[in-house]
C-alpha cells in the first residue's frame, strides 16, 4: 500500500529547486512533438470557445444561459475528476488522451454540422458542453501527468511552464482567428476548424515516445486508491492549502472569463469585435505570464509569487469590471491574464513538485476538480 507521507525524494520547499529556463524542455524531441500538436489543437479549442459564447448569447440574449453552458461543461469535472485520477494511474496517459481527444473532435464536428444546417438550439449546445465536460474530466489529469512523463522530472518545471504557455498562446491565436472568422464566416466555421485541429494532436500523440513513465498503482482496488489519494491530499501540509486556493480561483476568477460575451455586448455594445479584443488581450497577458514565470519564481519563490499574483488578480478583475470602453477593458484584460496565469502556473508547478509519483494522477485530478469543477457554481 502506498504511504500517506511524502517520500524523502520529494522536496518540501519547492523554492529551493534549481532554477530552470522556461524553454529547457524543448530540448527534448518528444516534448517538441507534444508542444506542436497541442499548440494547433488548443488554438482550435479557443476558437470554439469564443464562437460558442457568441452563439449562445446570440440565440438567447441571456447571461443566464452563458452560465448554464458553463455549468454543463463543468459539472462532469466535479463528479468524475476523483475517479479520473484513479483511471489515469491504471492505464497509459497517452492512450487516455487519444481517446478523449478523439471524442472532443467528434463533438466539434457535430456542433459545426448543427450550426451550418441552421438547426442549432441552445439545448444542443448545453448537451454537447456536458459531453465535452465528461471528456475533459479525464483529459485534464492525463494531460498534466503526461507533461511530466514527456519532459522528465529534471525538466518538469520547464514542461509545466511551457504547457501553460501553450494555453496562453492558444488564447491569443484562437480568439484572434475566431474574431476574423466570426465576422466573415460565422461560428460554424470556427467549430469546423476546431474539429480539424485535433488531427494534429492525435498525430503527435501517435508518434510520441514516452520515456519517463510514472509508476501505476494497480495492486489495490480502485475505491481504495481513491480513498488513499483523498487522505493524502487532505493530510499533506503543502498540497491541501494549494488545492483550496485552486478552488477559490476556479470559483471566483474562471467564471469572469465565461461571462465575457455578455460583458462585451451589454457593457461595451460590441458582441463580436469587443469580445474578440477582450479574449485576445487576456491571452496576451497569459503569454507574458508564461514567459516571465521562471524568472519571477527564481527571484521570489513560488510561494511568494502565488501570494503576489493572487492579490493583483483581484485588483485587475475589480478594475476590469469598472470599465465601459473596449480599449480600457482590453488593457485590464491583459493584467487579468498576466496575474491569473502566473497564479495558476505557480500553483500547478508547486503541486507537481510536492506530490510523489505514486499519487500524481489522483492529486492532479483533485487539482483539476478544484480549478474547473467549482467554476459552474461561480458561473
Amino acid at each position: 500500500m502506498a504511504t500517506l507521507t511524502q517520500t524523502d525524494s520529494v522536496p518540501s520547499v519547492p523554492e529551493k529547486r534549481k532554477r530552470q529556463s522556461t524553454f529547457t524542455a524543448l530540448h527534448n524531441p518528444n516534448f517538441r512533438l507534444y508542444f506542436g500538436g497541442q499548440l494547433i489543437s488548443i488554438t482550435g479549442t479557443w476558437m470554439q470557445s469564443v464562437a460558442q459564447g457568441f452563439l449562445v448569447f446570440s440565440l438567447t440574449k441571456s447571461e443566464f444561459w452563458l452560465g448554464i453552458v458553463a455549468c454543463a461543461a463543468g459539472l462532469p469535472m466535479l463528479f468524475l475528476s476523483p475517479f479520473a485520477g484513479v483511471l489515469v494511474e491504471r492505464i497509459p496517459r497517452r492512450t487516455l488522451m487519444m481517446i478523449s481527444q478523439t471524442a472532443q473532435m467528434l463533438l466539434a464536428f457535430i456542433l459545426s454540422a448543427l450550426t451550418f444546417s441552421g438547426t442549432v438550439q441552445v439545448w444542443h449546445i448545453v448537451t454537447l458542453a456536458f459531453l465535452l465536460g465528461i471528456s475533459n474530466a479525464f483529459d485534464m489529469p492525463a494531460r498534466l501527468t503526461l507533461v511530466v512523463e514527456v519532459a522528465g522530472r529534471d525538466k518538469m518545471q520547464s514542461g509545466i511552464a511551457l504547457s501553460s504557455l501553450l494555453n496562453s498562446a492558444g488564447r491569443v491565436l484562437g480568439p484572434t482567428a475566431a474574431g476574423l472568422a466570426l465576422v466573415k464566416f460565422g461560428p460554424a466555421v470556427c467549430f469546423l476548424i476546431n474539429g480539424l485541429s485535433f488531427v494534429a494532436v492525435l498525430i503527435s500523440l501517435y508518434f510520441m515516445k514516452v520515456p519517463y513513465v510514472t509508476q501505476s498503482v494497480s495492486n489495490t482496488s480502485a475505491l481504495t486508491q481513491l480513498k488513499e489519494g483523498m487522505r493524502f491530499a487532505h493530510a499533506d501540509a503543502m498540497i491541501a492549502p494549494l488545492l483550496l486556493l485552486a478552488g477559490l480561483v476556479g470559483f471566483f476568477f474562471v467564471p469572469v472569463m465565461q461571462i465575457m460575451p455578455a460583458f462585451a455586448d451589454v457593457i461595451l455594445h460590441s458582441p463580436k469585435e469587443a469580445y474578440a479584443a477582450l479574449s485576445t488581450a487576456l491571452g496576451i497577458g497569459s503569454v507574458m505570464a508564461g514567459i516571465a514565470v521562471s524568472g519571477l519564481a527564481g527571484r521570489l519563490g513560488y510561494g511568494r509569487l502565488i501570494a503576489v499574483a493572487t492579490g493583483f488578480s483581484a485588483v485587475a478583475t475589480t478594475l476590469f469590471a469598472a470599465q465601459t470602453t473596449t480599449l480600457l477593458a482590453s488593457l485590464m484584460s491583459v493584467f487579468m491574464g498576466l496575474f491569473l496565469v502566473l497564479q495558476m502556473i505557480s500553483l500547478n508547478t508547486t503541486v507537481q513538485i510536492a506530490v510523489p509519483d505514486q499519487f500524481r494522477g489522483r492529486v492532479l485530478s483533485l487539482y483539476s476538480l478544484a480549478l474547473l469543477g467549482l467554476a459552474p457554481f461561480g458561473a
